[in-house]
């Protein structure tokens, strides 16, 4: 699959600045060690994000071509949001890791930069000539996977696992619950209206040889069905273990969240 980089790199992008707003709201109450350790997690998330990014084009050093279209590129936008978002994070990160305190303001500008890289990103696709990208579902799997995976992060990393925090960890496990169920359903509320926007689109207008991606997108139906099987298994299990706090519970349904994200990504992707 040629677009693997691609698919690696948003992904981990998104997944990172999903870290990162979860973290923006733990912040307060969590302890310098756990907020190291899981500003480093998305540091690292993103940093491959953006080397796996290189490994698209057929000469990486090519990329810093990219920048020289902001006013009128997405792609450089893209680039220069995720860079921004990087280096702020990574100056956050070696605060806390050199003076054992967090710089507060520094830690929702990155998210606020990550989420704006994520719009810009979701905005090359959905301007391509590629029909089963130029709709609003791309934004909504794009911004999912922002919310889905950094909930899962939130959950598996030790933001607040100390005792005085506890009845804040309980709060927020709780806004993750909600951000998955919630994310869940208005993407399979809108599948309705992106199946017929499909269905209605003047194929020959659109497609951009050699790639058919309906043609493709009808193919992966079976994987389409076992993508919305997982989402919506594993977001159940995930909201009654998060609510529940059962750990066990969250790391399945954790579990089935990602790989899910992972195969929606894989089918966005497969247009040939």
């Amino acid at each position: 699959m040629h677009e693997l980089p691609l698919l690696i790199f948003t992904l981990l992008v998104q997944g990172s600045v999903g870290i990162t707003l979860f973290l923006t709201l733990g912040a307060g109450a969590a302890k310098p060690l756990p907020q190291a350790t899981v500003l480093l997690t998305a540091c690292v998330m993103g940093g491959l994000g953006l080397i796996a990014s290189t490994l698209h084009l057929g000469y990486p050093l090519n990329a810093f071509n990219a920048l020289r279209h902001v006013a009128s590129s997405w792609l450089s936008r893209e680039i220069v949001f995720a860079s921004f978002y990087l280096a702020v994070l990574g100056l956050c990160t070696l605060i806390l890791l050199v003076k054992k305190r967090l710089v507060s303001v520094l830690l929702p500008i990155a998210a606020l930069l990550g989420l704006i890289d994520v719009w810009c990103m979701s905005a090359i696709y959905a301007n391509s000539s590629i029909i089963t990208w130029m709709h609003f579902n791309t934004w909504l799997m794009f911004y999912g996977a922002v919310g889905i995976l950094g909930a899962v992060g939130m959950a598996w990393l030790p933001i607040l696992n100390t005792g005085p925090v506890m009845q804040t960890r309980n709060t927020l496990l709780r806004l993750a619950v909600v951000c998955v169920v919630g994310i869940v359903a208005i993407r399979l509320l809108a599948q309705p209206a992106y199946v017929d926007y499909l269905a209605n689109a003047p194929l020959k207008s659109v497609v951009t040889l050699p790639h058919q991606p309906l043609e493709a997108f009808a193919r992966l139906e079976g994987l389409r069905l076992v993508c919305w099987v997982a989402s919506v298994v594993g977001a159940v299990l995930f909201a009654v273990s998060g609510w529940r706090n059962r750990r066990t519970g969250l790391l399945a349904g954790g579990v089935l969240l990602v790989l899910a994200e992972i195969a929606f990504r894989f089918v966005f992707f497969n247009i040939h």
